[in-house]
This record gives structure tokens, C-alpha cells and sequence, in this order.
């Protein structure tokens, strides 16, 4: 169970890795809020998504939203493979008051923009063999459904080490993935079919 356990986060770090490596390149030009009602914009990441309009059922009391603008430059090979924008937007109740998320209360949405519709398509078909090979690996701990938010996308549910689950999909040149974690019980703040349901408002507020 240990090793099915590592496998699973190696391959599922994959469909990962641009939120993480958006993470740890993140500019300086972050933003807390708890109403933001900014039109959806590439260029300021403002109005993807906030906790007021996270929907899924979610209750916004004690939710916050921080936005990261991304530079490309700061990610090896996001600029040189078309990239034109990539922004993070992270929702979430804090631990104690401060800036950190309580495990399994928080989402992470991360969207790129490339130069043309083909080459977030392509993206998109790599993080789905990997989805594939991941749930092939792993068995009963992993659900993949496609199709979900369109014919471009996927839910992949892992219920393994607070993983939990993430929703991937395209729209026109904009890959966008949006992810939830779980607490030690299996807890989180949005379950696969509210994580859906959410991504499917971000994507109706695409510019």
C-alpha cells in the first residue's frame, strides 16, 4: 500500500505541476479579499473566481480569496512553450487567523493562456494520460470521469494522502485547473461534484 501510495503522488504530481510550480514562483503582486467583483481579467487574474461566488453549496462566511499574477519567465519552458498569461487564485479558510489554509478547506484555481487553442489542447491531452495512468496504478483509491465540463475536460478524485480531487479542462486557449484538498478525514471544502459544479462557473465567466 506504500508504494501504491508513492506511485500515486508521483504521477498525480504531474497534473499538478503548474499550479505547484505557480506556487513557489508566485510575484509580489498578490491580493487578499473577501468581495471582489472585477471583471475577469488575464492581465490583473482578478474575477476567475471569489469566495463569495465559489458556489458548489459553499457557505462564504470565513472565506478569503488571494490572487497571484505569475510571471512566465520565473517557470522553465512555460514561456517558450506559448504561454502568455498564467494566473493562481487560491480560496480558503485560514488557521488561526493568518495567511495559511486549514487542511481541507481550500481550493486552488490555476489557468494558463497560451498563443493558440492547439496548444493548450495538447496540454490538456498530456495531464489526461497521466490521469489515466494514475487511476490504472492506483485502482479503487482513484475515480476518473471526462466529459464533465465540457467535452475537454475531466474529474479525478484520489482518495489518498488528502490529495482529493481535481477538475482540468480547456476552453478555447486557456488550460485551466481547479483542485481540492482533504483534511486526515477525508474532509474538504468542495467534494468532486461541487468542484465540477464550481468549475463550471469560472468557466462561464471566461473573458
Amino acid at each position: 500500500m506504500l508504494n501504491s501510495h508513492k506511485r500515486t503522488f508521483t504521477l498525480f504530481s504531474a497534473l499538478l505541476v503548474l499550479v505547484v510550480a505557480s506556487i513557489a514562483c508566485s510575484s509580489e503582486a498578490d491580493s487578499e479579499s473577501v468581495n471582489d467583483i472585477s471583471s475577469p481579467s488575464y492581465e490583473t487574474c482578478e474575477g476567475f473566481v471569489t469566495a463569495e461566488n465559489l458556489g458548489g453549496g459553499t457557505n462564504p462566511t470565513g472565506l478569503v480569496d488571494r490572487v497571484s499574477i505569475i510571471d512566465i519567465t520565473s517557470i522553465p519552458g512555460l514561456a517558450d512553450s506559448g504561454a502568455t498569461a498564467n494566473c493562481l487564485i487560491e480560496v480558503f479558510r485560514t488557521v488561526d487567523g493568518t495567511d495559511s489554509a486549514a487542511p481541507g478547506d481550500s481550493i486552488t484555481l490555476s489557468l494558463v493562456q497560451f498563443e493558440t487553442d492547439e496548444i493548450a489542447l495538447n496540454l490538456y491531452n498530456s495531464t489526461l494520460a497521466a490521469a489515466i495512468l494514475t487511476a490504472e496504478q492506483v485502482g479503487d483509491l482513484a475515480e476518473i470521469r471526462q466529459e464533465v465540463i465540457g467535452e475537454h475536460s475531466y474529474l479525478m478524485e484520489i482518495k489518498a494522502g488528502g490529495i482529493g480531487a481535481i477538475a482540468v479542462f480547456v476552453s478555447g486557449s486557456t488550460f485551466i485547473s481547479m483542485s481540492s484538498t482533504t483534511d486526515d478525514e477525508s474532509n474538504a471544502l468542495l467534494d468532486g461534484q461541487q468542484l465540477v459544479d464550481s468549475a463550471q462557473g469560472v468557466q462561464s465567466r471566461l473573458p
